[in-house]
């Protein structure tokens, strides 16, 4: 055989290697993008939710799964509001947040106070709701289109290796 025939051999045998590492590449850059926009539209206070957003790919080879957002608990209630009459979120998580939007820091206040006034809180939430402030899925729809351009790129530079043309990669 030809050295070029044995090359061209070499090079499909190493393909699926490739792909697995194109779409790892892939997915690693889609998520960053979606992890950069969450982080930008998440609500602000302290910014302990923008800060917990991040990113896991979970899988081998072909089969990968690609996971963001935030590792605090409630996340999923800035994202997708809270229903009236739903159950009170805890009066310890309201806390620091009826000390910060409440009072003047230089202002002491007794922990009964602050318990207090974060239970009169958790009831209003829990018979009023809370609006939805999605920040993920703005952040999804925003980047799909580069998602998609990201993935439809990985069949090139695919078939571009097992051609040996421009845009190949070693494996």
């Amino acid at each position: 055989m030809s050295d070029d025939l044995n090359d061209v051999i070499r090079r499909l045998n190493q393909t699926p290697e490739v792909m697995a590492a194109e779409l790892r590449r892939a997915m690693q850059a889609s998520l960053l993008l979606i992890e950069a926009d969450a982080r930008v539209n998440a609500s602000r206070d302290t910014g302990r939710l923008a800060g917990s957003i991040s990113n896991r790919i979970d899988g081998t080879g072909l089969v990968l799964e690609g996971h963001v957002g935030p590792s605090v608990g409630y996340g999923r209630y800035v994202e997708y509001g809270r229903t009236p009459g739903a159950r009170m979120p805890p009066v310890s998580a309201l806390i620091g947040w009826v000390q910060r939007h409440f009072h003047n820091p230089r202002q002491r206040v007794t922990d009964a106070s602050l318990r207090s006034e974060a239970f009169a809180l958790a009831r209003a939430i829990s018979r009023r709701g809370i609006p939805p402030r999605p920040f993920m899925q703005p952040a999804l729809t925003k980047n799909l289109p580069q998602v998609e351009a990201l993935f439809a790129a990985v069949g090139a530079r695919v078939a571009a290796q097992i051609v040996g043309g421009p845009g190949s990669v070693s494996p």
